[in-house]
């Protein structure tokens, strides 16, 4: 079931035609930020390639790396409000992705993707190669588009700073697991994701979960896992928005409603297709502000990376977002 709710007012709304701006930006100067840990190592090496690549095409790279989030978060802040910096380029996985989107979002200056990380889901979504040399190609070309954002916050604080996500928010079961894939090392890439839900299942069952949907439409009931997307995929390719548009100005949201173990197993196998929102016990809706209220120790999860503890506001930010992406 699908219920579209009546829509508030976003983060800094804009009009539709504003959500979705595109053009082409002359690329001289960009800078790099690396985390050479993504990809369990192997953003170090796409960091390299990407920097050949863009020198190639006459580009001047500055690199950019902290040895700390917070650090690394300066230099992004830094770099976005320099003036002879043409876009700002994150080389790894969603989670560094994320962390730019602190600096970047709602600035003139466009986010350029390499992707380097276990996941990639924005790259999906804009179909952004996830070969490093070709990645940049699509730098150097300087086709940007805006797009939607979401920002979370905690609840009822509403001049709380934004904390800002590209892909999807989520809450319960897949923020458990999300919990899981973070302290596990082995094995790379979506077989990580696999075995970890695997393991959180003998963990797993139905929270007390209160969402607000708009600030009127409340849904209190025990529930499994909450996603909200910005866009379609987590964890590598998982559709669990499969009709998510980052253009709308609208989340969609996916609810697993209670159920036992050995129910919602046999469910999640067809979450890569999609058709797991149409099975029995999962619900959809839409909306652009959600709070999510579950019982204490479930952690929100935003674009693969740890929030905080529940309970949280989330919003969308119409047109925040500014990604360089091939050109349709």
């Amino acid at each position: 079931m699908t219920a579209q709710v009546p829509n508030a007012n976003g983060d800094g709304a804009t009009s539709a035609s504003e959500s979705g701006q595109c053009g082409t930006i002359d690329v001289r100067k960009v800078a790099l930020l690396t985390n050479p840990a993504a990809g369990k190592g192997s953003a170090g090496a796409s960091a390299k390639l990407a920097r050949r690549c863009l020198a190639e095409h006459g580009i001047e790279v500055e690199s950019i790396e902290g040895d700390s989030a917070e650090a690394s978060l300066e230099l992004a802040r830094l770099a976005v409000a320099d003036s002879t910096i043409d876009a700002l380029v994150a080389c790894g996985g969603d989670g560094l992705i994320g962390l730019a989107l602190q600096a970047q979002a709602r600035s003139n200056t466009p986010l350029g993707i390499i992707p380097a990380g276990t996941g990639n889901d924005h790259a999906r979504e804009y179909g952004i190669p996830t070969h490093a040399r070709r990645a940049a190609d699509v730098i150097a070309k300087g086709f940007f588009t805006t797009t939607d954002l979401g920002t979370i916050r905690p609840a009822g604080e509403p001049e709380a700073d934004p904390y800002w996500f590209g892909t999807i928010a989520c809450a319960g079961f897949d923020s458990r697991v999300s919990d899981r894939v973070n302290v596990i090392s082995w094995p790379r890439g979506q077989m990580r994701y696999n075995l970890a839900i695997v393991l959180e299942f003998f963990n797993f069952h139905s929270i007390p979960t209160r969402l607000v949907l708009d600030h009127e439409t409340v849904i209190d009931e025990p529930m499994t896992l909450v996603a909200i997307g910005n866009t379609k995929t987590y964890g590598g390719g998982m559709r669990i928005c499969p009709d998510a548009d980052h253009h709308d100005g609208l989340f969609d949201i996916t609810v697993l409603e209670r159920m036992n173990r050995f129910r919602a197993a046999s469910k999640f196998g067809k979450i890569f297709s999609g058709s797991f929102v149409e099975e029995e016990g999962v619900r959809t809706y839409r909306a652009a502000h959600v709070r999510v209220e579950m019982e204490q120790g479930v952690n929100g999860y935003a674009d693969g990376d740890r929030w905080g503890p529940l309970p949280m506001d989330v919003e969308v930010a119409r047109g925040a977002g500014r990604y360089i992406v091939p050109r349709p």
